[in-house]
């Protein structure tokens, strides 16, 4: 009897709103801007609301979120599974968990590929073979899907190498060769990726004093893949010319790519001049290593900032829908 009572007393707790959005986005993995996006676009959850606004989410909602995060980070897309239901979703976890473990199959092959198409980038680094990396980058893009080849080769080969500049084990030389191919594949990807004319409009760029393009490109070539049309504007675009752009294409979102350096002074005053000169109606999106060092102005400014691909994917699923 007393353990009856004691469940009910815990199933009650487990209803009560009681945790403000930062500790939901610190329990859940899931960024703030990413839960209200999949509160008011999907319904993903329905927190109760305070008399001063401020969101309060119950445990059970945490574990929805959890749980959605844990499927759409294995690549579904939070519009596929917003539908099902807490045992299905649990359901869905537990076979990618036991699909990522398994000593063959698509998973191992996946795994396999990524380390052989790794080693083959850096032997072309190590060699100074531009060529042999182009080759090696091709064939990783006829091996891997898309998001699998920016996350697992794209990604952790540019990390390692910036890494590897910084402690000198790789010179500047090898590490400009590796930027300029990466730059021109990218660049081919986003052109064959960008077939979707009738899709809302995305502006992607570097902000003025950012001249680190490769993060924006893997944003338009991911934007591109869900159906957006791309307005690429390279790096280093000054507040007044992004905003042009936006509004002579009537974009949805502005995408800006923060990488180097993560402290620039005067960064701060162009993303909130950004902001002023854009419509209310579009969306400033805001992503890469050094985003998080911006954190205050983004959040004053009401960015919709970014932290994976994961959260990019559903932060484009949500604005598509609107």
């Amino acid at each position: 009897m007393e353990m009856d009572k004691y469940k009910q007393n815990m199933d009650k707790a487990s209803q009560e709103p009681r945790h403000p959005i930062q500790v939901v986005a610190r329990l859940t993995g899931l960024s703030p801007d990413i839960v209200r996006i999949w509160e008011r676009r999907y319904r993903a959850v329905s927190p109760q609301r305070s008399p001063s606004g401020r969101r309060f989410y119950s445990d059970a909602e945490i574990e929805r979120l959890t749980l959605l995060r844990q499927v759409t980070a294995a690549g579904r897309r939070i519009s596929d599974v917003i539908h099902l239901s807490e045992r299905e979703l649990h359901e869905l976890v537990t076979w990618n968990e036991v699909a990522s473990t398994q000593p063959s199959g698509s998973a191992s092959f996946r795994s396999g590929n990524i380390t052989e198409r790794l080693a083959a980038c850096r032997k072309a680094i190590n060699d100074m073979k531009p060529q042999a990396l182009q080759r090696a980058l091709a064939d990783a893009r006829v091996a891997l899907s898309v998001p699998v080849l920016l996350d697992g080769i794209i990604s952790a080969l540019l990390h390692e190498v910036g890494e590897q500049w910084k402690s000198g084990s790789v010179r500047i030389c090898e590490e400009h060769m590796t930027v300029a191919v990466v730059r021109s594949f990218l660049g081919e990807l986003l052109v064959a990726s960008n077939m979707s004319p009738a899709g809302p409009i995305l502006v992607v760029t570097t902000p003025a004093g950012q001249n680190h393009e490769l993060g924006a490109l893997m944003v338009a070539i991911i934007a591109a893949l869900q159906g957006w049309d791309i307005v690429n504007l390279g790096p280093n675009t000054p507040a007044a010319e992004i905003a042009a752009a936006a509004a002579k294409t009537d974009a949805r979102a502005v995408g800006l790519s923060i990488v180097y350096p993560p402290d620039d002074a005067r960064l701060a005053h162009e993303l909130r001049t950004l902001r002023r000169l854009l419509t209310e109606e579009t969306t400033l999106l805001v992503g890469g290593r050094a985003a998080v060092g911006y954190r205050a102005v983004l959040d004053e400014i009401g960015a919709l900032c970014f932290r994976s691909q994961g959260e990019l994917q559903a932060a484009l699923d949500g604005l598509r829908g609107l």
